[in-house]
């Protein structure tokens, strides 16, 4: 399991508008970014941890699920520096995908059958 990377990735927050992992909002500490559910399940969880940690960290989508074909647009305060994090997701048929994400630059983060990955 992963530790807990610390309360600067709690600050997630669900964004009404969509955008990149680079600075927006004036926040130049922040990554945006959408998670798109291209898979034909249902997203329960998602988890960030430091690639370095142990543990994952608690859910960032705990009150939501994204259904099949939805998609979140969200954004966290990375804890100091780090581009890379351990990213996991658990969907409903059970299935579970965790892959190390560059969260500096991309657009976004799609789920699909085979799995999760940036671009």
């Amino acid at each position: 399991m992963k530790k807990m990377i610390g309360a600067a990735v709690c600050a997630l927050m669900m964004m009404a508008a969509g955008g990149s992992a680079m600075a927006q909002d004036g926040d130049e500490d922040d990554y945006t970014f959408t998670l798109y559910n291209n898979s034909s399940s249902t997203i329960l969880t998602f988890h960030l941890s430091a690639t370095d940690d142990d543990s994952w960290h608690e859910d960032l989508i705990p009150n939501n699920v994204i259904e099949s074909g939805d998609e979140l647009h969200m954004t966290f305060d990375p804890n100091e520096e780090d581009c890379e994090y351990d990213t996991a997701v658990t969907l409903s048929d059970g299935s579970e995908f965790a892959d190390v994400i560059d969260y500096c630059g991309i657009d976004g983060v799609a789920v699909d059958d085979d799995g999760i990955r940036a671009y």
